[in-house]
């Protein structure tokens, strides 16, 4: 007797939400012990499950160190659905984006340290960032390409919200590639240089900040009145 969709689709609910309480338990255990002293029967404590079934959702500490960095950009993707499908005209949508990815960099800062502090994350992101993807282990090789995926998967959804904006005249009408690559810089450029910032900005007012700074390149000018 086959599974029914309903039972099917439980199960791939339970599974999921497996998968985010060891991934959240692993984010702790490195945070506090670091990564190459974190073990799986660490994690397997942290998260009350079984080492076994740990070992079925994640082969190795390896494997599942690399699951977190691809569980960033699903987490940023899955908020960034949530705001592109509520309320709201484009330049509020916008707006909250900007301010959700301040507060997940923010979030995640510490597990972030971490994590860049591990050679062989370095040399994944080091693949990553050049743009190399048929060189080095296949298993570097895989686990770029899925980066590379899970962000484009981001890309995707942002690139909805600019389109909404170009259509109801909110944004003047632009590249939408370019203009994610130029806002995902702003916001990238803003989040490794905070650190060289004097105190400690307010995200509400570093959001409003990167807003406006966006809009200036985004906004409707004279020329390009909006429509009614």
């Amino acid at each position: 007797m086959k599974d029914s969709p309903l039972r099917i689709e439980r199960e791939r609910q339970r599974r999921e939400e497996n998968r985010e309480s060891i991934l959240h338990a692993a984010e702790e255990v490195i945070i506090r012990k670091g990564c190459a002293a974190a073990t799986m029967d660490d994690i397997a404590r942290e998260s009350a499950f079984s080492k076994a079934t740990l070992y079925k959702y994640f082969p190795s500490k390896s494997e599942l160190v690399f699951e977190i960095l691809i569980h960033f950009f699903e987490d940023i993707r899955s908020r960034l659905a949530e705001i592109q499908a509520g309320p709201g005209g484009a330049r509020e949508k916008l707006r909250r984006s900007v301010r959700m990815v301040l507060d997940f960099h923010e979030e995640k800062e510490n597990i972030s340290r971490v994590l860049m502090m591990d050679t062989a994350v370095v040399d994944v992101f080091r693949i990553f960032v050049s743009g190399r993807g048929a060189s080095g282990p296949a298993a570097e090789q895989r686990l770029v390409g899925v980066l590379r995926a899970k962000r484009r998967e981001v890309f995707v959804t942002a690139a909805d919200i600019i389109r909404e904006g170009i259509a109801l005249g909110e944004f003047r009408p632009v590249d939408i590639p370019s203009a994610l690559t130029f806002i995902d810089a702003a916001l990238q450029g803003f989040v490794h240089n905070r650190a060289w910032l004097d105190g400690d900005r307010d995200p509400g007012e570093a959001a409003d900040m990167l807003f406006g700074f966006i809009l200036e390149g985004l906004g409707p000018g004279p020329e390009s009145p909006k429509e009614t």
